[in-house]
């Protein structure tokens, strides 16, 4: 077997991984027997295989009517980009909240930054921000979202938020669509707009106002970016596509990190395909824009916390991933719990101490998950936590300290509301059923040796794998969500479902 063709195997079973991993969590979801999220396992069953069968009709239906979008591509894409936007900014007027916790803190440093010119003399933030430094970037993007728009006269800064935030989602909508129109055609794009309504959340998501929501459009967009750049042919359009490829990157992984896993897989998919100059160009634009932009973040940063009191409270890796290993059932599948790791990992005065002390506490409980018993509870209950709530629990941010559902769309998606439970089960049998979609597509293509999809399928890999190593909630996943519908848009629904591509 000569080099190509090795590489494209390999890459092809890079793409696989996305199989067992999903497959994995879709029967865990709706067969595991853990109470968390309250769900009727039978329910769940019965509605996501309707869902799947229903989705595939739709997904059918969208093909046979490829001439139609094909001639109004263009007022298909601007008819779903103005109703998402629409419905997200009525929406967001709707569920108008106050923000509490992380979302809180982020909003209050940055409001502090315009109004006073910094928040690091103000102890709360100071105390947040020396511990979890990595929600600077946030803070920034919603410091220059105030800064301009109060020079434009407005003053309502919740709603300054929520129109860049649903407009940042219609980009990464498009680009979601013309990655699906460049991998698979008008077809695809088209299937990927019919996905897109079976996620519910989307219709308020952006009302959140946190990381999670901000950050949704950056893995389509860098995505997007890739596929232009591979195909083009001038050295200019490469060097064009390539900034932009690493811009979207850098841009999203200032507002939440795991955006960068996106170029990853892109990176991964130049390698193997061998395009050198492509990937040389991106991987140079990558190194540019995180090394000069990471340099001019921390030195605005200065400006506002001293680089000793960060290296002193930063709460390090070793933190997370010590919270992502619950080998106990009572341990908040994976999340914070009762608290306790937060307490434990601040205890320490000495930043060297804290991580020897979380370091030993991780090697402790590798040990203790060596049995494939215990390391399979362990994965099950985090599994659930992780993608077994197709809500993906936005409610959570959304509702902060006024829980009570009193208003129609309250009474759907709040915790309290009277409609929850059959919404709850709804999205999360649609979630499932995406998966299944995704995995149908990605089995599809690799039966036809067809890695036009690559980045998307391996990138979904590499979001599993993360999750499955740090600590976790249900709207972690979130950020891929349009990923992973594109990835089910590949899938070609002809009467025979993995024949080969014709010639």
């Amino acid at each position: 077997m000569n080099l190509k063709k090795c590489l494209h195997a390999l890459l092809l079973f890079g793409m696989g991984l996305m199989i067992p991993c999903y497959a994995f969590t879709v029967l865990n979801v709706t067969l595991s027997p853990w109470p968390l999220y309250d769900r009727s396992r039978k329910l769940l069953v019965l509605l996501t295989a309707a869902c799947i069968a229903l989705l595939l009709l739709a997904l059918r239906a969208s093909d046979r009517h490829e001439a139609f979008f094909a001639r109004h591509e263009r007022q298909v894409l601007l008819a779903a980009a103005g109703f998402y936007f629409i419905v997200q900014m009525v929406m967001a007027h709707v569920l108008r909240f106050v923000p509490v916790t992380d979302a809180e803190q982020c909003f209050t440093a940055a409001q502090l930054i315009v109004d006073t010119g910094t928040f690091g003399n103000v102890e709360r933030p100071w105390v947040y921000f020396t511990r979890y430094p990595f929600n600077l970037g946030f803070v920034y993007t919603l410091a220059g979202i105030f800064r301009c728009f109060g020079l434009l006269g407005w003053g309502d800064r919740f709603m300054q938020a929520a129109l860049v935030c649903s407009l940042l989602f219609t980009l990464g909508l498009l680009a979601g669509a013309r990655v699906c129109r460049e991998m698979g055609g008008v077809k695809a794009q088209t299937r990927m707009l019919v996905l897109c309504a079976s996620c519910l959340p989307f219709l308020y998501c952006t009302t959140e106002l946190y990381t999670d929501a901000f950050s949704l459009a950056f893995p389509t967009m860098t995505v997007y970016g890739f596929c232009r750049l591979r195909k083009a042919e001038s050295a200019r359009g490469r060097v064009l596509w390539a900034l932009a490829f690493a811009a979207s990157a850098f841009i999203g992984a200032q507002i939440k990190f795991t955006s960068v896993i996106a170029a990853i897989a892109c990176m991964i998919v130049l390698v193997f395909e061998r395009r050198g100059k492509a990937a040389l160009c991106a991987c140079v634009m990558l190194a540019a824009a995180f090394l000069s932009g990471n340099a001019l973040v921390n030195g605005y940063t200065a400006r506002h916390l001293s680089a000793e009191d960060i290296r002193q409270n930063e709460l390090p890796r070793l933190h997370h991933i010590a919270m992502g290993l619950p080998i106990h059932e009572d341990e908040g599948y994976g999340q914070y719990g009762d608290g306790g790791w937060l307490i434990f990992s601040t205890s320490f005065e000495d930043p060297e101490a804290r991580k020897e002390a979380l370091l030993e506490e991780i090697i402790d409980r590798v040990y203790y998950l060596r049995y494939p018993s215990r390391l399979l509870n362990m994965m099950s209950r985090k599994n659930l936590s992780t993608f077994g709530d197709g809500t993906f629990r936005l409610n959570e941010i959304i509702e902060a300290d006024e829980h009570a559902p009193d208003n129609a769309v309250k009474q759907v998606i709040f915790g309290q509301g009277r409609w929850y439970p059959a919404y709850y089960h709804l999205c999360t049998a649609l979630f499932m059923a995406q998966m299944v979609i995704a995995m149908l597509a990605c089995a599809q293509a690799i039966r036809r040796r067809n890695t036009a999809g690559a980045p998307l399928f391996i990138a979904l890999v590499g979001m599993f794998l993360l999750l499955c190593i740090w600590e976790t909630r249900a709207r972690y996943f979130f950020q891929f969500e349009m990923v992973l519908l594109c990835a089910g848009a590949l899938l070609e629904t002809e009467r025979t479902l993995f024949s080969r591509n014709k010639g």
